[in-house]
C-alpha cells in the first residue's frame, strides 16, 4: 500500500500579503507576513523532500474543481462574491478574516481540486489507499454562505460530496483536529447523517462562538456532529486520550466507508494562533491511530486534507509527523530534542469533558444507526 501526496507549486500564488495591526487609535501598521502565507506549504513540502519521505510517496498534481463542485456545498452568491473579488487588482476582504488576492479564485479551485484528487487516488489507483492533500487556501471555516478565517471554499465539504456522488458512499467520517473549531464543515453537514463530523479544538479560540459539546446536529443529522472542546495547554497525551476514549468508539459505531482528516497542525506547541502543545510525535501517533481505524472499517482508505498551521519553523515539522504516521516511519531527526520539551499532564482535567461527551452521545457506546 502506497501513500499519495497531492501538491502544486501554484498554491503559492494565493498571497494575501501582510498581517495588519490596528492600534487603539486606529492607525494601521504591518506586523509581518499574514499567518496564512505561501511559505507554509512550500516549507513543509521541502522538508518532506530533504528528509527523503517524499521519495516514499506517489506524487500527483491536482486538477481544478468546477463551479458545479462548489455549488454543491456553497450558495451562488458566495461563489460569485469570491470570483468577483479575485478579479480585483488589490486584496479584497470577502468574509470575516478571509481575503482574496488577485487570482485567488482560481487557486481556491485548485485547492478544492486537490481535495477531489485525494479522493480519486484512494479509490482508483490500485496500490494507493491513503492520500495527503497538501493544499491551500484552507477550507474548514468556510460555511455554506460565507468565506471565513483564511478559508475561501470548504475543500473537505467538496471532497465529501464528490466521494458520495462518484463512488456511492453512504457513510463518511470527517475528523477535524485543527486547533480551531471546524464551524464551516459543521454548518454544511449539520443535518446530514451520511457525514459524521468530529471536531477536536481549543475551547473558545476561533471562532469565539460555537463548537460546544451540545451542538450534535439537527433533524436527520441529529447525533452525527461531535465537538470536543479542550482547555489550553493540552498536548500529545491529551490528544491521544481523546482519540482512544471518544473518537475510536465513535468510528467503531458509525463504521464509515471513508475517513477524511481535516488536518490542521496548528495545535502544535509553537503555533502563534493557539495555546496547545502537540509535538511532531503527537501528530505521528494520532495519524497512526486513525490509520488503524481506516484499516478496520474502510479497506484502509484514508484521506488527509491540509487546513491550518502557522508557525513557519514548526508547522513543517508537525506535518512531518503526520506523514511519518501515514508511512509508519520514525525518523531520528530532532526526536531527542522534542523529548526534552516541558510538558504537563492535563489528562485528569479533560476527563470531565470526555464524560460529558459520553452523556450527550450515549448511543456511541451502544449502537448508532444511520
Amino acid at each position: 500500500m502506497r501513500t499519495a501526496l497531492i501538491w502544486d507549486e501554484r498554491y503559492k500564488e494565493h498571497d494575501i500579503g501582510k498581517q495588519k495591526y490596528i492600534s487603539i487609535d486606529e492607525f494601521e501598521m504591518d506586523s509581518g507576513l499574514a499567518f496564512e502565507n505561501p511559505y507554509r506549504l512550500s516549507l513543509a513540502h521541502e522538508l518532506l523532500e530533504k528528509t527523503g519521505l517524499l521519495n516514499e510517496m506517489v506524487s500527483y498534481r491536482p486538477d481544478f474543481a468546477t463551479d458545479e463542485d462548489l455549488l454543491k456545498v456553497h450558495t451562488t452568491e458566495m461563489v460569485e462574491k469570491v470570483k468577483k473579488a479575485s478579479k480585483n487588482k488589490i486584496n479584497t476582504e470577502v468574509g470575516e478574516a478571509a481575503v482574496s488576492s488577485p487570482g485567488s479564485y482560481e487557486i481556491a479551485l485548485l485547492s478544492a481540486g486537490g481535495a477531489k484528487k485525494a479522493i480519486d487516488v484512494v479509490f482508483e489507483e490500485q496500490d494507493v489507499k491513503q492520500s495527503y492533500a497538501l493544499i491551500r487556501p484552507p477550507g474548514h471555516h468556510a460555511t455554506r454562505t460565507s468565506p471565513m478565517g483564511f478559508c475561501l471554499f470548504n475543500n473537505v465539504a467538496v471532497a465529501v460530496e464528490y466521494a458520495k456522488e462518484k463512488f456511492g458512499l453512504e457513510r463518511i467520517l470527517v475528523l477535524d483536529w485543527d486547533v480551531h473549531h471546524g464551524n464551516g464543515t459543521q454548518d454544511i453537514f449539520y443535518q446530514d447523517p451520511s457525514v459524521f463530523f468530529i471536531s477536536i479544538h481549543q475551547d473558545k479560540n476561533y471562532p469565539l462562538e460555537g463548537g460546544e459539546i451540545t451542538e450534535t446536529g439537527e433533524l436527520s443529522g441529529k447525533g452525527f456532529n461531535m465537538n470536543i472542546p479542550l482547555i489550553p495547554g493540552c498536548g500529545d497525551q491529551e490528544y491521544i486520550e481523546v482519540i482512544d476514549q471518544v473518537v475510536t468508539p465513535a468510528v467503531n459505531t458509525y463504521k464509515p466507508q471513508l475517513i477524511i482528516v481535516s488536518a490542521g497542525q496548528d495545535a502544535n506547541i509553537y503555533d502563534p494562533l493557539s495555546r496547545m502543545m502537540v509535538t511532531r510525535e503527537g501528530f505521528k501517533k494520532m495519524t497512526a491511530k486513525v490509520k488503524e481505524l481506516a484499516a478496520i472499517h474502510c479497506d484502509s482508505r484514508l484521506v488527509v486534507i491540509q487546513e491550518g498551521g502557522y508557525s513557519l519553523p514548526y508547522f513543517p515539522i508537525a506535518t512531518l509527523g503526520v506523514v511519518e504516521g501515514l508511512l509508519e516511519e520514525s525518523l531520528s531527526w530532532q526526536a531527542e530534542i522534542e523529548k526534552l520539551l516541558p510538558y504537563s499532564d492535563f489528562r485528569p482535567v479533560i476527563h470531565p469533558i470526555l464524560d460529558e461527551i459520553r452523556k450527550v452521545f450515549p448511543t456511541i457506546f451502544k449502537e448508532l444507526k444511520v
